[in-house]
């Protein structure tokens, strides 16, 4: 397994019932954070558990690291250290036997890095999984995924029911196995301030739509809100919606053309200010429901 991008998708589709996933198309590269955020039921632990081979996609092309499953399984999972949204099975065996349990699978298993991960979360290593609380076995699970000196972190919500403490603490760790070389971790959540604070890109789903693969910083430095003296004429490049009122109220995506624009029209910016991920997050799917409407009405007309 050769190549310098760790994950690769494409025209990746896998359908339940009246849900599909995709078209997914998508190239990571190593030394990236990449947060996967949507609304629930978007397709996020679906696409986690396809890079597991956990889930079979129905169709397209998936490689880790250059490699595909089944045929490169055992040498794919032996560079990832995963966090599923619900563990499943271990809840009799202990945190030292589940340690030790892992420790088989792979060659570069940090055991004190593990004893370290549990002594910081208050874990008592002879005590079973399943009398933890939901919060701890999320703690107890990452600390398995980190010491298992894997060069790519899948991580489902791994701060889910974590207290703000603990969830910290996560992300401290993150950025610190970022510090070990070419590392990439793809981590999916609900919680736009993890994004925030660590992400380097984003990817959103949203009905099991792929909606792109942003890089963060120019996300929130490209997507505004203007609010102007006077509502501007015609198409705006890169306006996304404006609403009407003194002043009137923009939403763009391209600062600098949109900028542009309103001051060729004479508008005049009275005030400024950025978009949380969220507010952008809801405008890509509204501009993906207007696609979808615009492409019925055509089918509708001929």
């Amino acid at each position: 397994m050769t190549g310098t991008v760790v994950l690769s998708l494409k025209d990746v589709k896998k359908s339940y019932g009246n849900f599909e996933l995709g078209p997914v198309d998508l190239n990571i590269e190593p030394g990236s954070i990449v947060a996967v955020v949507g609304p629930n039921g978007g397709g996020k632990s679906t696409l986690m558990g396809m890079l597991m081979n956990l889930i079979q996609p129905d169709s397209g092309e998936l490689k880790l690291f250059g490699g595909t499953y089944p045929d490169d399984e055992v040498a794919i999972k032996r560079r990832v250290g995963y966090v599923p949204d619900r563990p499943v099975g271990g809840d009799e065996m202990s945190a030292e036997s589940l340690g030790e349990f892992f420790s088989r699978f792979y060659p570069k298993w940090d055991h004190r890095l593990y004893e370290d991960l549990l002594k910081r979360a208050r874990i008592e290593p002879d005590k079973r999984f399943g009398e933890l609380s939901k919060g701890v076995q999320r703690r107890l699970a990452f600390a398995l995924a980190l010491a298992t000196g894997s060069e790519l972190l899948l991580l489902d919500e791994p701060t889910a029911g974590v207290d703000p403490f603990g969830r910290r603490e996560i992300l401290e760790d993150i950025s610190r196995f970022m510090e070990g070389g070419d590392k990439t971790v793809v981590f999916a959540t609900h919680v736009m301030e993890e994004v925030r604070r660590i992400a380097d890109y984003v990817l959103f789903l949203a009905d099991g739509e792929f909606l792109g693969l942003y890089e963060k910083d120019t996300l929130l430095e490209e997507w505004r809100i203007f609010w102007v003296n006077r509502e501007p004429e015609g198409d705006v490049p890169g306006v996304v919606d404006v609403e009407g009122g003194s002043p009137a109220r923009i939403v763009c995506d391209s600062l600098q053309e949109t900028g542009q624009a309103l001051f060729a029209q004479d508008v005049r910016i009275v005030h400024s200010g950025v978009l949380d991920l969220e507010e952008v997050l809801s405008h890509l799917m509204r501009q993906k429901q207007g696609r979808e409407q615009s492409v019925s009405g055509r089918r509708s007309r001929a």
